[in-house]
């Protein structure tokens, strides 16, 4: 058995804790960041009614037609987040 005293113990299992706390916050960051950069590649809002809908994302043209009103929409460039 390896002997440890209580104190050292104890910041081993604080330093654990905060290690998974910092990993997991940063993986959930991760996420969130790829998951809005795909929602922004796929949203569309129409500049003539405002309406916001999805286009697939498998089409590549960079026109769109609203299907509420039937206009034509070119999606703008996209921001850096």
């Amino acid at each position: 058995m390896i002997p440890i005293q209580l104190g050292s113990l104890i910041f081993l299992f604080v330093a654990f804790g905060i290690t998974v706390v910092c990993l997991l916050w940063f993986w959930t960051y991760i996420r969130e960041r790829r998951r809005e950069t795909h929602r922004r590649r796929v949203a569309v809002q129409c500049r003539m009614c405002s309406a916001a809908y999805q286009r697939d994302s498998k089409d590549k043209r960079s026109v769109t037609v609203c299907p509420v009103c039937q206009t034509p929409n070119e999606r703008p460039r996209l921001r850096p987040i």
